[in-house]
């Protein structure tokens, strides 16, 4: 299979995932863009992400890493509206100071 076909065949496979986490999920579907969080995934597979292994991985597997890719970009639309003080504030929370 070309590797364009590979690549197109996971991506829409992830986008399937993706779909199934905004309907479960309100807060995934109000504050993660499915445009742009898909466009990571391509980015991702162009810069030496397998398309082969993402198609081969088991649906659980491959849900389990979706989820924790949003959570990781849903956490970056959250810090996004913060001051450089309430960064810094969440920074010490985060380190545990």
């Amino acid at each position: 299979m070309p590797a364009n076909s590979l690549k197109n065949t996971a991506l829409n496979r992830i986008s399937k995932i993706v779909d199934q986490v905004f309907k479960e999920s309100e807060i995934f579907n109000e504050e993660v863009d499915k445009t742009e969080f898909m466009q990571v995934y391509s980015d991702l597979i162009d810069n030496g992400s397998s398309p082969k292994e993402l198609i081969s991985i088991a649906d659980e597997e491959l849900t389990r890493r979706v989820r924790q890719l949003m959570a990781t970009e849903l956490l970056g639309t959250l810090l996004d509206g913060l001051t450089p003080e309430d960064i810094r504030i969440f920074n010490e929370a985060v380190e545990g100071r």
